[in-house]
């Protein structure tokens, strides 16, 4: 059973972590200013300005940062400043089992797909894939819908991708996020569990012959078999070359060109506008190009 974590109430204390990448100091602070700006009290996890390489301190430290945050009453929802690369490397370091006694609201989207699906899949913890700390103020439209979800004020909706690959209706649990790292946890205990599922699927700045080849290692490893419906986001940036005269849309169309299940492509979540946040792990209707939440995300209070 799924577990909901509770809304978020304004003056309620927001923990911030870096499970990542270092992070850039400037950007950093412009996110924290819009989230006191929005009346929430907001916690540093101790790595957060740290640097380790490409990382935001060791992988021990990172973890450490995460299980704190879970385990302090104070903090009602954590959110992480960036993403970039190194949240895999935490999950054996994890313990589900803290996350599923202190259930929270966990956010983030890009590499954080490694945690947000973890969370669903060992913890049975409904996760956010949305804005990182760090756009936050690039993306005002983005940071409105996100804390309107999180509150509670908006616990459903009705959106819709900007085009239909392959029509039809599908209900079942979201699950995805960033298209490169879903692919590297294929063949790891913390593949993302794709059957029955609505597959949200999104990545930036990828040739679309790399989408083809992550996409083909999805069906060829029989991921994409037993999906419920697949949704694609922006894909923002994912260009081929002038010689190369194919579009990211050409090899979606091309991969699902036969599947008996509904595609949509053009859903704003993640890289790019990444207006929306997605619930994984609750219930949702895609029908044609618009996808609808059946459940609240956030428990009822």
């Amino acid at each position: 059973m799924i577990r909901k974590p509770a809304p978020l109430r304004r003056g309620d204390g927001i923990g911030v972590v870096a499970p990542a990448g270092a992070v850039d100091e400037a950007s950093l602070e412009a996110g924290l200013r819009v989230l006191d700006n929005a009346g929430f009290r907001v916690r540093l996890g101790a790595a957060v300005r740290k640097k380790s390489g490409f990382l935001a301190g060791s992988d021990a430290e990172r973890a450490a940062d995460l299980h704190e945050m879970f385990c302090d009453p104070d903090i009602k929802a954590i959110f992480t400043a960036r993403g970039g690369y190194g949240s895999g490397r935490l999950l054996p370091l994890l313990d589900p089992a803290v996350v599923r006694e202190h259930p929270k609201i966990f956010v983030g989207h890009s590499d954080i797909t490694f945690l947000l699906n973890d969370f669903v899949q060992r913890a049975a913890l409904v996760s956010f894939h949305g804005p990182l700390v760090t756009g936050l103020q690039q993306r005002p439209e983005a940071a409105v819908h996100l804390l309107a979800m999180l509150t509670g004020e908006r616990i459903g909706w009705h959106e819709a991708a900007q085009e239909v690959v392959q029509p039809g209706t599908a209900e079942g649990p979201l699950a995805g996020g960033c298209l490169s790292v879903i692919v590297a946890a294929l063949g790891t205990p913390y593949a993302v569990q794709t059957h029955g599922r609505l597959l949200f699927l999104e990545d930036v700045n990828e040739k679309p012959y790399r989408i083809d080849r992550m996409l083909t290692q999805m069906r060829q490893a029989g991921a994409l078999d037993h999906v419920a419906g697949v949704i694609f986001g922006e894909m923002n940036g994912c260009v081929a070359a002038e010689y190369e005269r194919v579009s990211v849309r050409d090899v979606i169309a091309e991969v699902f060109a036969n599947v008996p299940y509904p595609v949509a492509f053009g859903l704003p979540s993640g890289h790019g506008v990444g207006t929306l946040t997605l619930p994984l792990g609750v219930r949702a209707r895609l029908a044609g190009e618009r996808l609808t939440l059946l459940e609240s995300p956030v428990a009822e209070q």
